[in-house]
């Protein structure tokens, strides 16, 4: 079986379209993370004004913590030594969005329901699942707090 110069040049063709357009979505992805920091730190910061929690995110980590915190991002309190992840909770097929106050030990303090659907979800969560996600956290954040 040959194949054609012209199916050759075609599938070439498509090829570097497709790559083309995986490294436009990795510049895309790592050149906007300021924006998209400084976006959750202004939105998490009205869902905790709103809930009437003194707490506020001051800035991103430089560097994003080591370990797998899933759909979400490392921040300092303003005002304290601790820092604040902004994670996800995946729980029937809806994301629960969520935040772990951590304290300077890298014990998770306090997890926060991030919002009305996150605060009526978040009692209907089992414990072992949370649990599970504030293990990953604090594996996060002890490394992060050896790296510091």
């Amino acid at each position: 079986m040959t194949i054609s110069p012209q199916v050759l040049k075609d599938r070439a063709i498509l090829c570097g379209w497709i790559a083309g357009l995986v490294v436009f979505a990795i510049l895309l992805w790592s050149l906007t993370f300021n924006f998209r920091a400084a976006h959750l730190i202004r939105s998490t910061n009205r869902v905790l004004a709103s809930m009437e929690d003194g707490r506020r995110l001051s800035a991103h980590l430089p560097r994003p913590a080591a370990g797998h915190v899933p759909l979400g991002g490392w921040f300092y309190l303003a005002d304290t030594n601790s820092l604040f992840a902004v994670f996800t909770i995946m729980h029937n097929g809806i994301l629960v969005p969520c935040g772990a106050e951590i304290s300077a030990d890298g014990k998770v303090i306090d997890v926060i329901p991030l919002g009305n659907l996150a605060r009526s979800i978040i009692n209907r969560i089992p414990q072992g699942l949370i649990q599970v996600y504030v293990r990953r956290i604090e594996t996060a954040a002890g490394k992060q707090m050896r790296e510091r």
